[in-house]
């Protein structure tokens, strides 16, 4: 049995209609299954708390999430990590960095034959980012969490509207690329410690962003941690720190490639966990969804917990 999660409005709306064409398909192969459309920030995740709550069976369910990363970050926020539900993914927003990473089909017909024919499935890491909102809290990431520069692009990304433009031509990564040279312009920096695995402790001046990744790729395609393993139970940390901004708008291009990695204030650290304590607030993200301005962060890296369909 399938269970689907649908964010309709994914790809600038074009969510419904991709739907719409593999529920033909489905119908006409008479697949079983169960579906189940997306109407609010926070949905996906309620939907896929209770379809995993009594996870467990001698047959472990199939969850199929068509939608964009973010809806992605929603149903493994809402997943019953301990419950014997398989994930799967049809890729439908316009950055795709977990399909991407996973070297899943980028067609939603091409990503729903895989998951119709494979029986095969890979454990693979999430990530947890620990900070303060009214009270501590917790948001679990499957690409990749930030602070700083990239959480910034991922917050301004969701108010633009070059995105929705872009996106009807397949160019989603340009348009991360352009807001990304714009915010380097306004971008703010933080001095700070950051803790590796509770024992190394690395100054840092001018901070830029730190990014956390299970994945290799953000924003669309961008390489910051092109050593990234999905399933090694570590997290690459990707800190740029010391750049002026025009250092940053070279090094944002250089990551494109993955070459960013022997630019001047970039250094990559693998660790378990992480902490960071600066001295003034920066925005973070956890998979492009904002989780505010913090002075107090902390990554996890969570090995193989996550049994996904590939």
């Amino acid at each position: 049995m399938y269970y689907f999660i649908i964010n309709p409005n994914s790809r600038s709306g074009k969510g419904m209609e991709i739907w719409k064409r593999l529920k033909e398909r489905l119908d006409r192969e008479h697949v079983p299954y169960a579906a189940y459309l997306t109407e609010r920030t926070g949905h996906a995740s309620e939907l896929a708390a209770r379809l995993s709550a009594h996870g467990g069976g001698a047959v472990p369910k199939a969850l199929v999430v068509l939608g964009g990363d973010g809806t992605l970050n929603e149903v493994l926020n809402g997943l019953s990590i301990s419950s014997s539900v398989t994930l799967a993914y049809i890729p439908c927003g316009s950055g795709n960095d977990f399909s991407r990473g996973m070297k899943l089909p980028r067609h939603p017909e091409k990503a729903l034959d895989r998951i119709l024919s494979s029986s095969q499935v890979r454990y693979i890491d999430y990530g947890i980012l620990s900070y303060q909102s009214k009270h501590p809290a917790h948001r679990r990431f499957l690409v990749s969490s930030g602070i700083g520069y990239d959480a910034d692009v991922c917050q301004n990304m969701f108010t633009t509207k070059l995105k929705p433009f872009l996106n009807r031509f397949h160019m989603g990564k340009l348009s991360y690329l352009l807001i990304g040279i714009k915010r380097i312009v306004l971008c703010k920096s933080a001095n700070g410690c950051l803790t590796l695995d509770g024992g190394k402790k690395v100054l840092l001046k001018r901070i830029r962003f730190i990014s956390a990744h299970v994945q290799k790729y953000e924003g669309g395609g961008f390489r910051f941690a092109p050593g990234a393993d999905a399933s090694d139970g570590l997290l690459d940390l990707c800190v740029v720190s010391g750049v002026s901004r025009l250092g940053l708008t070279f090094l944002l291009l250089a990551s494109l490639f993955g070459k960013h990695t022997s630019c001047n204030g970039v250094r990559i650290y693998t660790c378990r966990e992480a902490s960071l304590s600066i001295d003034r607030p920066l925005l973070v993200h956890a998979d492009g969804e904002s989780c505010y301005g913090q002075t107090e962060i902390g990554f996890r890296c969570e090995q193989e917990k996550i049994r996904f369909l590939c």
